[in-house]
Formats: C-alpha cells, structure tokens, sequence
C-alpha cells in the first residue's frame, strides 16, 4: 500500500513533488523537530517548492529550494527544502531552517526569483 500523501507542489521545474507523512513524521520531524511547532510549517514546506527565492544544486543530484521565511522560530529565517526529481515527478527528502545562506549558494545557483 502507498505511503499517504500529505501534498503534491510543481516545482519550478514543472514536476509534481510529493511529501509523504512518512517523510514528515518519521525523517523531517525527528530530524528537525521544530518543524511541528506550527501547523504552519507545512504549508511553508510546500510555498518554498512552488514560489523559492533560490534553488541551489545538491551533492548528489537533488536540489534545494530555499525561501524566507518570517514565522521560523526565534527569528525570521530561510527554509531550505530538499528534493528529488526522477522524470515527471519528485519527493521530499528533508526541509529545515537555515540562518546563513552562503555556503549553500556557493553550491551553484541554478534560479533566482526575480
């Protein structure tokens, strides 16, 4: 049986990209437990797959899609979401917040929003 699916988004790249609940229970918020504080994280996971600031390439043929996000905890922050995209569609690896941008831009953008 398939895992449930919590939402679909289309990347910037045209691809359906999932979140799966056994993504978001079982790796995202045991990883980043921050993430469950607001109800609302999920609905910022899935804003920074369709509308990023940035996405930036990965080690290993994933991308990361960044986006700010003024409700992150303890201060305004980027929410970097992670993913993968195989043909016409992709999954969710993993999403956190992240405070200093440099070090994934130097990564190679490869789209900004304008």
């Amino acid at each position: 049986m398939p895992t449930p699916v919590i939402f679909v988004a289309k990347s910037k790249f045209g691809k359906k990209i999932r979140l799966t609940k056994n993504i978001w229970f079982h790796k995202i918020l045991k990883s980043h437990p921050e993430l469950g504080a607001r109800e609302e994280y999920v609905e910022q996971v899935k804003k920074t797959l369709e509308d990023p600031d940035y996405i930036v390439s990965g080690w290993f043929g994933e991308y990361l899609a960044l986006r700010f996000c003024e409700i992150a905890p303890r201060r305004p922050k980027y929410l970097c979401v992670v993913y993968r995209e195989l043909n016409d569609e992709g999954f969710i690896i993993t999403a956190f917040f992240i405070s200093n941008l440099r070090k994934l831009l130097r990564r190679g953008v490869l789209w900004r929003k304008r």
